[in-house]
């Protein structure tokens, strides 16, 4: 709980009274339900807190510039109603951390992994300089929410008087109890949406989503990303990738004509070389691995060759084995005849993904 001490009291307060449980670093492993949970986010309805998230706030009449700046995509294009994935590189064009940006209130906000609160936070400050910037964190009062489901899309029309129809689109409620709250349709399996807005209104919010979804719990809601294959970067797999190698030019995270950014030149030398040797795969395991970002998989082919990847994110499926996002080697991977299988045997099929990753598809 030690983690949960800088939350909203009053979101705090309404998490607690919902039965949540939260591990050491402020996420939600439950609400007391784990398994209904589990199986649940298999269709939805479902709705989670995601104030474990870090939240910067990126505010000053320089704000927009800094960001262009710094980030992969073009930030010109953000607006109220427009959000983007983003990503933030080291020189060499590695992928430091993923954001959900989007604009609320005339300044500029930064969603992405807590576990890179604090690192993140300070180095964007280092290249503040004497700029008309400042920023701030603050997911500690504007709280964060996800909700997700195959007819979720309804529910967000009919619970919050609003609609937000495609991947990216934001807006905000056009209930009068919850004015206040942005609502953003995030990619997902199904329809899913990432929302943030004040405490009191956020609570209004979740009661009315209430009457038609059930709770699931952070792990769980991970799954939707996995399935999605959208990529997420933690502090034990930040620095690692390039950005195509995370599929971020997939999900329009990188600009490649509007000038320079951290990490330009190597990311836009593989864009126009077309010589992207490494991709994010999703990949299902027959096999009980508990892995975690950062760890490596290895797959063996019929052949007793074995193909190293490195693990993104990984999760239990709904019924039995394990979901993984992982980035191997397109070349190595693509000559495999015949089924791969774990180390210990058990069969692991590479997916299709939402969306092609080479040519040839």
């Amino acid at each position: 709980m030690q983690a949960t001490a800088s939350l909203d009291a009053t979101w705090l307060d309404f998490l607690q009274q919902q039965n949540a449980q939260f591990d050491e670093s402020g996420r939600i492993t439950t609400f007391g339900q784990a398994e209904l949970e589990h199986f649940l986010i298999k269709n939805g309805p479902v709705v989670t807190s995601l104030t474990h998230q870090a939240l910067l706030k990126v505010s000053g009449s320089e704000a927009q510039q800094f960001l262009q700046a710094q980030l992969t995509s073009d930030i010109n294009q953000v607006t109220e109603t427009q959000a983007q994935l983003s990503a933030y590189c080291d020189p060499q064009g590695n992928v430091l951390a993923i954001f959900l940006v989007f604009k609320y209130q005339d300044a500029f906000y930064l969603s992405f992994d807590g576990s890179l609160r604090d690192s993140i936070h300070k180095r964007l400050q280092m290249f503040v300089l004497r700029s008309d910037v400042k920023i701030e964190e603050v997911s500690q009062n504007l709280i964060h929410i996800g909700f997700a489901g195959e007819f979720a899309d309804l529910d967000v029309q009919r619970r919050l008087d609003t609609k937000v129809k495609e991947v990216f689109e934001a807006n905000l409620s056009q209930d009068e109890e919850t004015k206040d709250i942005l609502i953003i349709k995030v990619p997902g399996p199904y329809h899913k949406y990432e929302i943030f807005g004040p405490a009191e209104q956020m609570v209004t919010a979740w009661n009315n989503l209430r009457v038609n979804c059930d709770l699931t719990n952070n792990f769980d809601w991970q799954l939707l990303n996995i399935a999605a294959a959208v990529p997420e970067v933690t502090d034990k797999t930040s620095g690692q990738f390039t950005a195509q190698f995370l599929n971020l030019d997939k999900f329009d995270a990188i600009n490649f004509k509007k000038g320079c950014f951290p990490g330009q030149e190597i990311i836009a030398r593989i864009h126009y070389r077309g010589k992207i040797t490494k991709r994010m795969l999703r990949i299902r395991l027959e096999d009980d691995l508990d892995l975690q970002p950062g760890d490596s998989l290895n797959l063996q082919d019929p052949n007793g060759k074995t193909h190293k990847l490195t693990v993104i994110n990984c999760k239990p499926d709904i019924f039995s084995g394990y979901l993984c996002n992982a980035v191997g080697t397109l070349k190595s991977l693509e000559s495999v005849e015949g089924e791969l299988s774990t180390e210990n045997g058990k069969p692991a099929t590479i997916e299709p993904l939402p969306y092609l990753i080479t040519e040839e598809e």
